[in-house]
């Protein structure tokens, strides 16, 4: 991945020419949320970066960093839930299916660095590590989505509390949440100096931002963009529908799930904030379909037949990505789709070995 990484091609784009923008003024010592909208977390870890390159594309880079530290995550996030290897070398596999990510980081936008603390947040939880709580409070600052998995971690957290660790791992999560918050109070005179509402319609005024109410408005349409966002690929998917059904079968008829009714709760969670939105995106539903293939795995171990379903599935949502993103970054679709192709054998060495056992 770091080789296919490395034969990309850099484009900062959008959004990212804000979040590079106050990485490089907090790295000359300026914090500024005035002039930059969207959440900055991922900007902190690009200071340092910035420091040892000098590039402007340090938040690219952090990026690429988080994106390759994913991989072992994932896999021993499905090893654990499943008690197997097998089971983490297909989580490995569907991480690999899972093109968005990886691919709109070129343009310096942050699901990159959001899926990496959706994965810690979960190894966390399954492992009840007491700073399961501090990676909540840091991916909440990257993307807001990712606070919708507390339910994954609650009631550990609520126990651990009684501990002196516990209550030192509480504190500090509270204490990057409201510092984040009060900084950013301070200086714009509201909590959240986000795009939010009109932010594609012209220029964006950082001294006058909309309303965070404006962003959100009740109503079905929203929900239907969530299912549209889950099934339609022309929308940028963010992974093979039929993962998203394997796993919501498992997590319906499956009881004996590791964190179900959690993961159920934190799936409807998402599902409630972002259908609530007035506007949105499949990335939005990235904690949810992290945890679908999660679920899934399950069902790709018992049936040999799934996997090569999911492959071509699959294909159809690398597909609209190339077209719409990935011809920005990639020389030819060729080296595109190679993480299909390090996924296929993966998948391949993986039926060897099991062969063999």
């Amino acid at each position: 991945m770091l080789g296919y990484f490395l034969l990309a091609t850099p484009v900062m784009m959008d959004d990212g020419f804000h979040y590079e923008g106050f990485a490089e003024s907090l790295a000359r010592g300026n914090l500024d949320f005035k002039s930059f909208y969207g959440f900055q977390g991922l900007s902190f870890f690009a200071v340092p970066i910035f420091w040892l390159t000098r590039s402007h594309v340090s938040i690219i880079i952090a990026s690429i960093i988080f994106s390759l530290l994913s991989i072992p995550l994932a896999y021993f996030i499905g090893r654990d839930y499943y008690q197997s290897r097998r089971a983490g070398l297909y989580f490995l596999i569907l991480f690999l299916l899972i093109p968005y990510p990886y691919v709109t980081m070129f343009r310096g936008f942050q699901e990159a660095a959001l899926l990496f603390f959706i994965l810690l947040i979960i190894y966390g939880s399954l492992n009840k590590k007491l700073w399961t709580l501090v990676a909540w409070a840091v991916g909440g600052v990257v993307k807001p989505f990712a606070l919708v998995l507390l339910p994954l971690f609650f009631k550990q957290s609520l126990r651990s509390s009684t501990s002196q660790w516990g209550v030192v791992f509480i504190l500090l999560a509270f204490l990057i949440g409201g510092a984040y918050l009060g900084a950013s109070y301070y200086q714009t005179g509201h909590l959240i100096n986000n795009a939010a509402i009109n932010s594609y319609q012209g220029n964006f005024n950082t001294g006058n931002p909309p309303p965070l109410t404006e962003s959100f408005v009740f109503g079905i349409k929203g929900y239907l963009r969530v299912a549209a966002n889950l099934f339609l690929s022309f929308r940028k998917i963010m992974i093979s529908p039929l993962v998203v059904v394997l796993g919501a079968l498992a997590l319906l008829l499956n009881k004996n799930l590791k964190l179900r009714k959690e993961i159920i709760l934190a799936i409807t969670l998402n599902f409630l904030l972002v259908g609530s939105l007035t506007f949105s995106f499949s990335k939005y539903l990235l904690p949810m379909t992290t945890l679908f293939a999660l679920a899934s795995v399950g069902y790709l171990l018992k049936y040999k037949w799934l996997l090569p379903l999911v492959f071509i599935d699959s294909f159809f949502v690398f597909l609209p990505i190339w077209n719409y993103f990935g011809h920005n970054f990639w020389s030819s679709p060729f080296v595109f789709f190679l993480p299909m192709i390090y996924a296929l054998i993966l998948l391949f060495v993986t039926r060897l070995n099991l062969n063999k056992e």
